[in-house]
């Protein structure tokens, strides 16, 4: 048996089930990952497929957010700040907490506690999002960033601003 997996509209694959599995414990496939036993086939959501349910910790009695660690990082304080026009501000909540300790400040923007870094946090969220959904993360322990969806002059205009010399 093979699968694919479908990323903003491009289908990659096929992979095994020994390669998805691998990629679920890397965090490279989350539970809201979409994937499909063809590739022309009807992709859903990894978490609903009964071979891939245990990988990420759910059973029938519920679901189990298994944290993430992102190897060689180590614990940082990061501020997540969104934009969530869409209807996954629920599933973008929970895949966050996968991360680490959150805390809600105010409608979207959280503070987070957890080992990994910002550019993890940016590509996995990502997926959680839709096109019009706009993501910001602050790495507070390490003076790094992170972003999506924000549009090339506000890209633009962060590179510039953190790139300056004191």
């Amino acid at each position: 048996m093979s699968w694919f997996v479908k990323v903003e509209g491009r289908v990659y694959g096929p992979y095994t089930p020994p390669q998805m599995r691998a990629f679920v414990g890397e965090g490279r496939i989350a539970s809201h990952s979409m994937v499909a036993a063809d590739k022309e086939g009807e992709f859903a959501p990894a978490a609903d497929i009964e071979e891939m349910k245990s990988w990420f910790g759910e059973s029938d009695g519920g679901t189990v957010v298994e944290k993430r660690v992102t190897p060689g990082a180590r614990p940082a304080n990061f501020v997540i700040i969104t934009e969530i026009t869409s209807e996954n501000g629920a599933d973008f909540r929970s895949s966050l907490a996968a991360y680490g300790d959150v805390e809600t400040v105010t409608p979207g923007v959280w503070l987070l506690r957890g080992p990994t870094t910002a550019a993890v946090l940016r590509n996995e969220l990502s997926h959680v999002l839709d096109r019009d959904d706009k993501l910001l993360i602050i790495d507070a322990s390490h003076d790094r960033a992170a972003w999506f969806n924000l549009g090339s002059e506000a890209d633009q205009n962060i590179r510039d601003l953190w790139g300056r010399a004191n």
